[in-house]
């Protein structure tokens, strides 16, 4: 099993494609913060005041999902200013393959598989 990169090329379709998911994306955790919030204000509420590591955890829970909103705000704004034909990265699977005695080490260089319009394009040795 070895990892292999999926990359789709940038057409308009996939760069609407790409912009609803990252927003949506950004919307969940937008509303995972709320929650954070919330839950953290009904503690506060019903207790008083938190134990200081309680209060640790959430507000560190709180700071991770902010990082998460501003890095997916970031890659939306890079999504608008890339290219069409680019190639845009958007996961990795696994693949098999097959290895012999006496295969030469070089033969098994790193692949990718590139995608366009949900159609694979090529499947190629990086």
């Amino acid at each position: 099993m070895k990892k292999v990169p999926v990359k789709v090329v940038l057409t308009e379709t996939e760069r609407n494609k790409q912009s609803d998911r990252l927003r949506n994306q950004r919307k969940q955790v937008e509303t995972e913060k709320e929650q954070l919030h919330f839950e953290q204000k009904k503690l506060e509420h019903k207790y008083g005041t938190l134990p200081s590591k309680i209060e640790e955890r959430m507000s560190q829970e709180i700071k991770q999902r902010e990082n998460k909103v501003e890095a997916i705000s970031y890659q939306l704004e890079q999504l608008d200013i890339l290219p069409e034909s680019y190639e845009l990265t958007v996961e990795e699977v696994d693949s098999v393959i097959d290895i012999e005695e006496g295969m030469g080490w070089e033969t098994l260089k790193d692949r990718e598989i590139v995608i366009e319009d949900g159609v694979i394009k090529r499947v190629r040795d990086v």
